[in-house]
């Protein structure tokens, strides 16, 4: 069964590393468009299509990266205030009980989204908007498995 967890935690780290390469490749079609229009004069008129298409993966895959390094945003001000064992039961709720019920409704939403998407394409490329909006449901996915591995974390000796 371990076995299967540290495969898992593997596949799940993919988070990080698509979400890296989608600010990259970002950054590459955003220059090369500058360079395109500014010093030939013609602009590359589908990179505004890529660049949607990359920031959305890139926001959400990197949201779900956060969530596993836990390095999200936690308001501390409660918790500082609070004697050590509320402060944990606090963090644990907040930590882990926001993210996972916010998860959840982005799976919902995410999932309601993708009947609307299949049937339109951008238009320039005519990419279907379900390859660019399928980010929120599969990083909702991916973030509810970070939340649950770290609630079986705490609670396994």
């Amino acid at each position: 069964m371990k076995r299967i967890f540290t495969w898992l935690d593997r596949v799940m780290r993919l988070d990080e590393v698509i979400a890296t390469a989608a600010v990259f490749a970002l950054f590459l079609v955003a220059i090369s468009n500058i360079f395109m229009r500014y010093l030939f004069g013609s602009p590359l008129a589908w990179t505004e299509e890529i660049l949607q298409l990359l920031l959305v993966w890139a926001t959400f895959l990197g949201a779900s990266a956060l969530v596993r390094r836990r390095e999200h945003v936690f308001i501390s001000f409660v918790t500082d205030k609070l004697p050590p064992r509320l402060a944990r039961w606090n963090e644990q709720v907040f930590s882990v009980g926001i993210i996972l019920i916010s998860a959840l409704v982005m799976l919902y939403w995410g999932a309601q989204l993708l009947s609307f998407s299949a049937f339109r394409s951008t238009p320039m490329l005519q990419i279907p908007y379900y390859w660019i909006h399928v980010a929120i449901p599969v990083s909702a996915v991916v973030m509810i498995y970070h939340c649950v591995v770290r609630l079986i974390q705490r609670h396994t000796p």
